[in-house]
């Protein structure tokens, strides 16, 4: 029987990680793998696991609500105190952090809840809302925390909701007594709607795949470094037979060796590594392109969520601008949940009652001192211009803030007109003072 070299190669499996690839990585089958379907299981092990996937979820939902808003009336004269009245409530509820947490919640799992605590005429928390006089506090629950359960769905074709919840059902916990929430007592987060009525797609679904091999990406590199990265060890026994190999090999003299592999031969036989000569690939090649798929399904600037920091690469500004135009959208598909609560707000005469109001978000995007003087320039240089046809009153009306009109006729002036009028009127005096002085010289003795 001819003896196969290769037969030494010897593995060290037993008490070691297995090389099942997944986005579990080592061996866990029940995790999903590329292709499968995703349940709501596999995104939080994504996001607890998964940096990007963390990036995805959690940084963006922070960055919605971060640096909050104002809340302005919109009226020909607008309540100045109206913002401060509104936000003086909504820090009482601790809305910035409840929104905040839904929108975590329906990043990840594609829909979230928070549950209004009015106080009302209502009998339970199963009925409508009835002449609600206070909303006393605002709970965020996550799909693994409540459900709608289809009995609990409008049935009725001539409804408005039809097909949408009338009811939730709430759980605190294993064991936990269930609860049914009326629809009228909840604010229904879900921004990407797609094949279902009122359950969101996660913002991990599209990216699900990518995540899945840029795991693989990362588990390989790992595994080359703790397989190779001290060397592959060779142990040559000179004139030892297979059975001394064997005996040699079950003495675990080897078991200090930091590299799962080993070959071990007398001086006949040899090893050697064909195609990469012995050397890993690089991974940056892989790794991109894997980036750039999640960078485009998510809206994500490839350097934002690589995690470079501002300035740290050329055209940083650059994406800094892109990511902040998809945080503000998103700003505006969550604005209707704020118009929810805070119309409910003025129902339960926690804050002034207004005809119309308008959110104004705080903008997350800092220019530097270079492109803010440049800016300032600019809207110099566009003023000069329109000085030349605007009245000093409808161009203090431009500055931001607007500044007050001046009364009549400083306000009506047109600095532009003025500017070229002043020559003219300067000659006329010079040439009558001129006249003036030579009608005296020829006068009489």
């Amino acid at each position: 029987m001819r003896w196969n070299p290769l037969a030494f190669l010897r593995r060290k499996v037993a008490t070691e990680t297995a090389d099942s690839p997944g986005i579990r990585g080592a061996g866990e089958s029940s995790q999903a793998k590329f292709g499968d379907p995703v349940t709501d299981a596999d995104l939080l092990f994504a996001v607890k696991r998964e940096p990007v996937a963390h990036r995805i979820v959690f940084q963006v939902a922070h960055d919605v609500f971060d640096n909050w808003f104002e809340v302005v009336e919109v009226a020909e004269k607008p309540d100045p105190e109206f913002d401060k009245a509104v936000q003086k409530v909504l820090s009482s509820l601790n809305a910035k952090a409840v929104f905040t947490q839904a929108a975590v919640f329906e990043r990840l799992l594609g829909w979230s809840i928070v549950v209004i605590g009015f106080v009302d005429h209502g009998e339970s928390l199963q009925s409508r809302v009835e002449k609600p006089q206070e909303i006393k506090d605002l709970a965020v629950y996550s799909p693994l925390t409540f459900t709608v359960q289809m009995s609990d769905e409008d049935k009725d074709k001539d409804s408005s909701r039809f097909g949408l919840p009338i009811l939730y059902e709430l759980s605190r916990g294993q064991g936990a007594e269930k609860t049914k929430v009326h629809y009228s007592r909840v604010i229904h987060f879900a921004t990407r709607l797609l094949d279902h009525p009122y359950k969101g797609l996660s913002a991990l679904q599209s990216v699900y795949d990518d995540l899945t091999v840029l795991r693989n990406v990362r588990w390989g590199m790992g595994q080359t470094m703790f397989r190779y990265g001290s060397g592959f060890p060779d142990i040559e026994l000179q004139g030892a037979t297979k059975k001394q190999l064997d005996d040699f090999e079950a003495s675990q003299q080897f078991k200090n060796l930091q590299s799962r592999t080993y070959f071990l031969h007398n001086e006949k036989q040899t090893v050697e590594f064909k195609g990469l000569a012995g050397r890993a690939l690089n991974p940056e090649p892989y790794y991109v392109p894997i980036m750039e798929n999640i960078s485009a399904a998510s809206g994500i600037p490839l350097a934002i969520l690589r995690g470079a920091q501002a300035g740290a690469l050329t055209g940083s500004d650059v994406n800094e601008r892109e990511y902040f135009k998809l945080i503000s959208d998103l700003q505006s598909l969550y604005e209707p949940y704020l118009w929810q609560l805070i119309d409910l707000l003025m129902e339960t005469g926690q804050i002034p009652e207004v005809e119309d109001y308008e959110i104004r978000w705080a903008g997350g995007f800092e220019m530097n001192e270079l492109d803010k003087s440049t800016a300032d320039l600019n809207r110099a240089r566009a003023d000069d211009v329109r000085s030349k046809f605007l009245t000093v009153n409808e161009l203090r009306a431009r500055m931001d803030p607007p500044l007050d009109a001046l009364p009549s006729p400083e306000g009506d002036v047109v600095p532009g007109l003025l500017q070229k009028q002043e020559p003219v009127l300067q000659s006329s005096k010079e040439k009558e003072e001129k006249e003036e002085n030579e009608a005296d010289r020829n006068k009489p003795g």
